[in-house]
């Protein structure tokens, strides 16, 4: 982020909890910005603070001249600080409030320069999956420094707000199917002899294998799995097998069943 004024651009934290605080250890390792963090319960934000380079803010009124408000409160909180939350006036909020809209947002906050984040739970490794989305009326200049607050804790893909749903389907909700996924694989090294620690380590790495070669390679993913099927191979009778059991059809339905819960929070939130 660039300097404002010769001075480094404060930025400020609502809130320290899982997320709270794993956006604040991240943005700690940034350099040139003046970062602060407040809780209501003062002892989470001075045990975030601690060990980094992050000002506890002894009231949440402190927050002002921040150039960025970054909100990591639970929704159910928000009903009761909106007017704290507005007259802190930073030059753009960011939201990590799950199913809280922009529309929301904007009218309570009584702005429209706001950016909004959906991170997955792995924000607290530095491998989160973030979508943003952004207020039509905010600036180029905003919606750079708000990406570079979303990679802070991992990657980072703009969606629009419509698609959230569905993004919480592969990643937010996405990756409980992954654990699931791991922890079946393992149970079926335990079945051929492996004992599950040691297989669900294969697993994990597998996994992280198979991540990779995507990754770099940019291949699809049909692609690189029938570079593995060989004919009348092992791995053709493991696919057949995943076939015959509707795993397509059972993965596709849970994105879409995660996707619809979430249409149907937000549209209660």
């Amino acid at each position: 982020m660039e300097r404002i004024n010769g001075a480094k651009p404060k930025v400020s934290v609502i809130g320290a909890g899982n997320m709270g605080g794993a956006f604040s250890e991240a943005l700690s390792r940034l350099e040139g910005i003046d970062l602060c963090v407040y809780d209501s319960h003062l002892p989470s934000a001075q045990r975030v603070a601690q060990g980094q380079a992050i000002t506890v803010l002894s009231s949440m009124e402190e927050a002002k001249g921040s150039h960025i408000v970054i909100i990591a409160v639970k929704p159910q909180v928000l009903p009761l600080i909106w007017g704290r939350l507005a007259d802190l006036k930073p030059d753009f909020y960011i939201s990590i409030a799950a199913g809280v809209t922009l529309e929301k947002l904007e009218k309570n906050l009584c702005t429209d320069k706001v950016a909004r984040f959906m991170p997955n739970i792995a924000a607290k490794i530095g491998y989160a999956v973030t979508a943003v989305t952004y207020s039509k009326a905010l600036d180029q200049s905003s919606r750079m420094d708000a990406m570079e607050v979303a990679t802070s804790v991992g990657s980072a893909f703009e969606l629009e707000e419509n698609l959230f749903s569905a993004f919480i389907g592969i990643s937010g909700s996405g990756i409980a199917y992954m654990f699931e996924f791991m922890h079946q694989m393992a149970m079926g090294g335990v079945r051929e002899g492996i004992p599950y620690p040691k297989a669900l380590s294969i697993v994990a790495d597998t996994m992280l294998s198979a991540a990779n070669l995507q990754k770099q390679t940019g291949r699809n993913a049909v692609d690189l799995e029938t570079m593995v099927c060989s004919a009348k191979g092992t791995t053709i009778e493991g696919v057949a097998a995943l076939a015959d059991g509707g795993f397509a059809s059972a993965v596709i339905s849970a994105v879409s069943a995660a996707a619809r819960k979430s249409e149907e929070l937000e549209k209660r939130s």
